[in-house]
């Protein structure tokens, strides 16, 4: 290679890096991108819904308003000469897709509704200003990968701590618990109890400090060993809780501990008056503004939960809008895009799911979670499920046979707990097979 061509080849490279740190990734097909949008805890008022839906409506094409499993929100099919006034659209109500990809701090999920439900503390202060404290540490700017905290109001550890870089817990007591080095992908690892009993004004400097020990020891070679965890299995779980304890003490010393008065719930009132569970975390722009339109005369919230779905609470009840009340009684199934837009995956997931909720509609009374990934990333959390579907090639009779690995029993993030592996399924075996589970 040339001098000329390497240098064109690192602008190329940087350039990649920067737009995915601004949450910007090419699709599967060519010339279309997806833009994701970094929604913090799920928190986003009706202006800000209604603007990302009335974008949607604008740019994608005809591809629905798409929702992650990490609280963001996806705009899918964009032409990249219209990303920079999306962009600048999102700037002007306060959104932001800083962040929102690329290996850097992601999105900081936190309970959807810690602030209101009973026993538990409201978080999302705390997380705003670990967000902004982490914005100015230049370190995060260029991760050996993408770093990711969650945040739960109780220790019902509804944020799924377990599946996290930094998982916090509040406690009765007012202190943390913390998780960490835990991360799904093709070989998962829950994470480890690394603290107990932290000040919630220490957990910023405890951020920062897990921050500067993965920059050191992040293998910036490799990307497939490159996640917080790839550190502490190289270095072995004590040795990896000493060496963080020990940045976490020095950089106690020279950051500002600021003083948080936590909140308990703040409304008794307001309770829970729906959650949607949108068919593969989609809904069509203009039910989405149909929805802000409903809920926005009777004062209600938005939340975007973890789990592809949307939760309004309020004081005052109020009728959906005919085309959503479906919605309500969905069963709950997470899954990825799959191939219908993703370069790696190796089946369409939102086939399947779509199948299932068709053909099972007594799933929606089991409050079981059916999780779906396109490929053995394990994007879609399977590997945690009560059932868990990952997409994989056999060969039979010397064709290759779209199937599914079939895992049953995880924890869902919410405990140390795996799901265990059953078998291979054939893609047209998959209902049968979730039958039998359900019965069993």
């Amino acid at each position: 290679m040339n001098t000329k061509t390497h240098e064109n080849s690192s602008v190329e490279s940087g350039l990649q890096k920067c737009s995915k740190l601004f949450g910007v990734y090419p699709q599967k097909q060519d010339g279309v991108f997806m833009q994701r949008i970094k929604i913090l805890g799920g928190r986003l008022n009706w202006n800000q819904w209604r603007k990302i839906s009335c974008l949607t409506e604008k740019y994608s094409q005809g591809y629905p308003l798409h929702l992650t499993t990490r609280q963001d929100i996806e705009l899918h099919n964009l032409s990249i000469e219209n990303i920079p006034d999306i962009q600048k659209a999102l700037a002007e109500v306060g959104l932001t897709t800083f962040g929102a990809g690329g290996d850097s701090v992601r999105n900081i999920t936190v309970c959807s509704a810690c602030d209101l439900c009973k026993d538990a503390i409201d978080l999302l202060p705390l997380a705003q200003y670990v967000q902004q404290y982490l914005e100015q540490q230049p370190v995060i700017l260029n991760l050996p990968r993408k770093f990711k905290i969650s945040f739960s109001g109780c220790e019902k550890a509804c944020a799924k701590p377990w599946l996290s870089d930094l998982g916090f817990i509040a406690k009765q007591n007012g202190l943390f618990d913390i998780i960490g080095a835990g991360s799904l992908g093709v070989k998962p690892k829950l994470g480890i109890l690394l603290c107990e009993n932290l000040p919630p004004a220490e957990i910023p400097s405890s951020c920062v400090a897990a921050i500067n020990l993965f920059n050191k020891y992040g293998d910036y070679t490799n990307r497939h060993r490159a996640r917080f965890r790839h550190i502490r299995v190289k270095l072995g779980d004590n040795k990896f809780k000493e060496e963080l304890h020990s940045y976490f003490n020095r950089t106690k010393k020279t950051q500002c501990q600021p003083q948080f008065q936590l909140r308990s719930t703040s409304n008794k009132k307001i309770r829970q008056l729906y959650r949607l569970q949108l068919p593969n975390g989609d809904i069509n722009p203009q039910k989405a503004i149909e929805l802000a339109d409903s809920a926005e005369r009777v004062g209600a919230i938005l939340r975007i939960n973890l789990e592809h779905g949307i939760e309004i609470y309020g004081e005052q009840d109020f009728q959906l809008p005919e085309s959503l009340a479906g919605f309500t009684s969905n069963p709950i199934i997470v899954a990825c895009p799959g191939s219908t837009t993703c370069p790696r995956a190796l089946v369409n997931c939102h086939a399947i799911a779509d199948k299932i909720r068709k053909e099972l509609p007594e799933l929606s009374l089991s409050n079981l979670r059916i999780n779906i990934s396109g490929c053995p990333n394990n994007c879609a959390q399977s590997a945690i499920a009560d059932i868990g579907l990952i997409g994989t090639l056999r060969k039979e009779k010397g064709q290759q046979k779209r199937c599914f690995r079939l895992f049953i029993d995880g924890g869902n993030g919410r405990k140390n707990k795996l799901s265990e592996p059953l078998n291979v399924v054939r893609d047209k075996d998959v209902i049968e097979t979730v039958k039998k589970l359900l019965n069993r």
